[in-house]
């Protein structure tokens, strides 16, 4: 006892466990940007890392030839034979001569992979909070398929990056009456639309987000002014698209989408929106059991978000609910209209943003908002979907079968076992793959004599294919389809007819041995499952197989 009889207490056991939680808080608010910006680096390098190991799929090499023109005229012409905006190919344009490797290729889409995941923690905190936007860091940045989209040499990553850079830039200009940060995100919002039309729903949900945020509380008058003219730009930039491109190519959707589509004489439309949900949400995090567990999450987040006192210096809660669930509401309204598909495809990959910031707020809340509990939390999913997640959709194939070896093998056995008097014979899709390796990254040109089919030689050896709309390589029209090409080429009785079959699918040649028996004699050459090539001799070619169709 002390001198004025005054007892000193021991620290109570809540008080020395708490002790260590405030340093780890401590830590965490002074060094932030660094801690983050390690945590998005690390996501750099596996991306790196997955843009170097794996070869193209056919949809890469196809927008890397789009891009391969002799001209920006050319290239823009190009880019408006796909369903999607100009900006990927302009600039891959421009970046195919710093080199044509794999890697060097798919950098745009890396860098803007990684940096979608710091400007998602950015805005993550901006709304919700630090310990949110800790927990979104960490499943942007580590989840299979997060990972996987930004390694792809498509428009995806680009998009991600600017609507999420878009609503950061909005966040910060209403909070701080920042006219220039508006216009950073009028901008933003600008290259999203031209990356993909998903980033349409995406505008449409943010510019009502702003609507009832300026009405809670006005900004300036600049603030204003900014913000509609740049929403004018917006429909503007719309109004161009449709009238160049989406009224030219008729419509937006893709065959193998059709079982995405709402179809109103078969579906029912509340069982295929749910269904959806869950699809989507699955695809995201690659892993069932978190898929199914997901969307409760997200819902739960919202709803918490609507019930839930706003902090003084956050937008209010209400609305920032209002945000994440407007996208999916409005997809939904298209998905009912039969315009837009829905579940397991990263053509819904935009709604990741808000399904991943609805997650993130709800495993916060079983943490108590402690920092600890939650981090662990994320890289508790992150590690279980790593582990036990499966590809999260039809064209993201397993890492294993989508290594280069593959392709390195495969043209070494086709130099080494076709002769100038053979054919390489393959569809549409697979002949962007094999040409982009074969002709190594440089220009091919078509020939288009034959009607019906086109071809092109490299390396001494001669491909053909038929056009788009004519698949060569179908399990139910193959056996007369290239006898069909045999006749038009004029081919040599005892002429081999190499088929390489790429792309998505496997045992191509496993399923023509058990549906035509004439053809149970055929000798696949795998590599790796996607990958495998067989031939068939012209004289050896059934006679009976177009009668058994």
């Amino acid at each position: 006892m002390l001198p004025g009889n005054h007892v000193i207490s021991e620290p109570t056991l809540r008080e020395r466990n708490a002790a260590p939680r405030r340093d780890q808080e401590a830590i965490l608010t002074r060094y932030s940007e660094w801690l983050a910006a390690l945590v998005v680096a690390i996501g750099f390098c596996w991306r790196l890392w997955l843009a170097h190991a794996t070869f193209f799929n056919p949809d890469e090499a196809w927008h890397y030839s789009l891009a391969d023109q002799r001209s920006l005229y050319l290239a823009y012409e190009a880019s408006l034979t796909i369903p999607h905006p100009p900006l990927l190919v302009l600039v891959l344009y421009f970046w195919r001569s710093l080199g044509t490797s794999n890697l060097v290729l798919r950098l745009p889409v890396v860098i803007a992979g990684t940096l979608f995941c710091w400007f998602s923690w950015k805005w993550l905190t901006a709304l919700m909070g630090r310990t949110v936007g800790w927990v979104g860091l960490i499943l942007v940045t580590f989840l299979p398929s997060m990972i996987a989209v930004s390694a792809d040499l498509r428009q995806y990553p680009l998009m991600l990056l600017f609507t999420v850079s878009a609503a950061y830039f909005l966040e910060r200009s209403l909070a701080g009456n920042s006219a220039p940060r508006m216009m950073a995100s009028m901008v933003c919002l600008y290259l999203a639309i031209l990356s993909t039309y998903s980033a349409f729903f995406f505008a449409a949900a943010l510019g009502g987000y702003c609507i009832f945020r300026m009405y809670s509380k006005p900004p300036s008058l600049q603030v204003i002014s900014v913000w509609g003219i740049g929403e004018a730009g917006s429909l503007g930039l719309a109004w161009f698209l449709y009238r160049t491109h989406i009224a030219k190519i008729g419509s937006l959707q893709v065959s193998w989408l059709s079982d995405y589509y709402f179809h109103p004489g078969r579906d029912h439309i509340l069982p295929f929106l749910l269904r959806g949900t869950f699809g989507f949400f699955r695809f995201v995090f690659s892993w069932a059991i978190i898929g199914y567990l997901a969307p409760v999450l997200f819902a739960t987040g919202v709803i918490l978000l609507v019930r839930q006192k706003s902090a003084a210096a956050r937008p209010p809660s209400c609305l920032v609910g209002l945000l994440l669930l407007l996208p999916f509401v409005l997809n939904w309204a298209a998905v009912a209209a039969g315009l837009y598909p829905y579940g397991r495809a990263r053509q819904c990959i935009f709604l990741a943003i808000f399904g991943i910031a609805g997650v993130s707020l709800s495993l916060a809340r079983i943490a108590r908002g402690k920092m600890g509990p939650a981090l662990a939390l994320a890289a508790g999913i992150v590690v279980l979907c790593q582990v036990f997640g499966t590809q999260p959709g039809r064209d993201m194939l397993p890492l294993a079968e989508q290594r280069h070896e593959h392709m390195d093998q495969a043209l070494a056995f086709l130099q080494r076992e076709v002769s100038p008097e053979d054919v390489i014979y393959l569809n549409k899709s697979t002949e962007f793959q094999l040409a982009h390796y074969l002709c190594d990254q440089k220009q091919v040109v078509l020939d288009r004599s034959v009607a019906g089919f086109e071809s092109f030689q490299c390396r001494g050896l001669r491909v053909i294919s038929t056009f788009p709309n004519d698949d060569a390589v179908q399990l139910e029209t193959f056996p007369f389809k290239w006898r069909e090409m045999a006749r038009a080429y004029g081919l040599n009785a005892g002429s081999k007819v190499w088929v390489f079959q790429g792309g998505w699918t496997r045992g191509f040649a496993e399923s023509l041995r058990a549906r035509f028996r004439e053809l149970a004699g055929i000798e696949a050459h795998p590599f790796g499952q996607y990958l495998e090539v067989f031939h068939v001799t012209v004289e050896e070619t059934p006679s009976s197989a177009a009668a058994q169709l």
